[in-house]
């Protein structure tokens, strides 16, 4: 081996282990950047004239398992979607309130009223209670109501939300795309480029669950994990319109937007193509069970003023006439948002005009009878107790049962969507570390680094020692 040749070979090998420092410190820094993937240096043999010539770099490479990163993106997107069904039902179980909270509490106060009042039926200080205890119990339901339509309106603004970043994430990816396969036909190094992708394609999938295909010339091609295309050459569009303002009369295509793609519609229930994200975890909730939550309330409701409305409540209401309760006036009608429609009747209030007595005589009495008889009292209390069915076919319950069942059903849906994200919730942690364990280990980094450090040293010492020898053979 000539002088020459020596003194190629060691600052081959001294240009090397700089690159080599620049990938180690690269991993150290971004240890735990969101879509980093460790990197190494590819290296090579080179040869000149059948001799060794040092040594040539090749590239940088990355590491990535694409079955872990798929299992990680699954996982977090049933984690982000299991979240948003358990805020839902945690916020609708709050409105409720438990046994002896919320309407609970303010239906156990008004009947407690009926029961002192039909003890003192002369006193007005009583019936005053009582319509104070019914106003309290109105606003307790209209506010559950409220809180059902709030947790739709803020579904439907994360829908808004999230289909943005599906178009805006999309676009991003397929111009990355774009430049990834660029870089690479000039020979250029992408592995920076391809980080950013990765990362933003883990942040989508949180939203829609996404299946990765990579191309020979470094594109990849995304598909939801039900079969949907969202970026080949282009990028895929959805279309969404966020609503002003959400009551319990829209639906989907009457005030709610429906979602689509490419402009067709797309189903967005369990067993659409997008099912599985938080996505779909909004629209469940702004489409099915917030109205049925709402349903229910509403039934809750009309079950409250039609027990007051019944002859054998009230036998002074003339036929198709409001009892104490009323659908802002009337008997309830066929549109939902009852909770947030009902009212006491004007009848029973001295500040709208009404009188305390009618409580006692009933609303429809022409004139005031006897102080002392708590007859009419009695059979109003006795109303709440009245086991009836709600519906044909439903059981016999009275109106604390029927509040009872409400609340159950709520708390039994919240448990369950509570034990769905804890169980989500562990199994990302659990293959988000085996992630991390194959990500950057820096141990492993500074051992390599010290390493390089070594060969550094001896390829400086190689060119130190060329360069005595040189300088022998120019003193001769």
């Amino acid at each position: 081996m000539s002088i020459t040749s020596t003194f190629h070979n060691a600052t081959s090998g001294l240009a090397a282990t700089a690159r080599a420092v620049q990938v180690v410190s690269a991993n150290i820094a971004n240890a735990m950047t969101p879509g980093h993937a460790p990197r190494s240096l590819d290296l090579v043999a080179s040869s000149l004239g059948g001799a060794g010539g040092g040594v040539r770099v090749l590239g940088v490479s990355r590491s990535v398992d694409p079955g872990l990163l798929g299992l990680s993106r699954d996982s977090g997107a049933s984690a982000s979607g299991t979240r948003t069904t358990l805020r839902f039902w945690e916020a609708a179980e709050s409105a409720l309130g438990l046994p002896g909270e919320g309407v609970s509490a303010a239906l156990a106060e008004f009947d407690a009223a009926l029961l002192s009042a039909a003890a003192r039926p002369d006193l007005d200080s009583r019936l005053a209670q009582v319509v104070e205890r019914a106003q309290t119990l109105v606003a307790a339901i209209a506010r559950a109501g409220e809180s059902v339509q709030n947790g739709r309106a803020a579904a439907d603004a994360a829908i808004a939300r999230d289909v943005e970043a599906l178009n805006s994430g999309l676009k991003r990816v397929a111009a990355l795309n774009d430049q990834i396969v660029r870089l690479r036909a000039g020979g250029q190094s992408t592995v920076g480029l391809e980080d950013e992708r990765q990362a933003m394609v883990s942040s989508l999938a949180e939203i829609v669950p996404l299946r990765e295909q990579a191309r020979a010339d470094g594109r990849i091609t995304l598909y939801s994990a039900g079969g949907e295309l969202l970026l080949d050459l282009e990028a895929a569009s959805f279309g969404f319109s966020q609503a002003p303002a959400v009551d319990a009369s829209m639906g989907p295509g009457a005030g709610l937007s429906t979602l689509t793609l490419r402009g067709r519609a797309v189903d967005t229930g369990p067993g659409g193509p997008l099912a599985g994200g938080r996505l779909a975890a909004s629209f469940q909730t702004r489409d099915t069970d917030a109205p049925q939550v709402q349903s229910a309330l509403d039934s809750l409701a009309t079950a409250l003023v039609t027990r007051f409305a019944d002859s054998a409540t009230d036998p002074t209401l003339p036929a198709g006439a409001p009892g104490l309760f009323t659908d802002s006036g009337a008997l309830p009608g066929s549109a939902p948002g009852l909770s947030g429609r009902l009212a006491v009747n004007t009848a029973v209030q001295p500040d709208a005009g009404g009188a305390l007595w009618r409580l006692r005589d009933g609303i429809g009495a022409a004139l005031p009878g006897p102080v002392g008889d708590a007859s009419g009292l009695a059979r109003l209390s006795g109303a709440l107790d009245r086991r009836i069915a709600a519906a044909p076919g439903q059981p016999l319950r009275s109106l604390a049962e029927d509040l009872g069942a409400l609340l159950a059903q709520t708390s039994t849906r919240r448990q369950g969507a509570s034990e769905a994200s804890a169980s989500a919730a562990a199994r990302s942690a659990e293959i988000e570390e085996q992630v991390l364990a194959r990500g950057v280990d820096t141990d492993a980094e500074l051992q390599r680094l010290m390493l390089i450090e070594q060969a550094y040293a001896a390829n400086a010492r190689v060119i130190s020692t060329a360069d005595s020898l040189l300088r022998q053979l120019l003193e001769i």
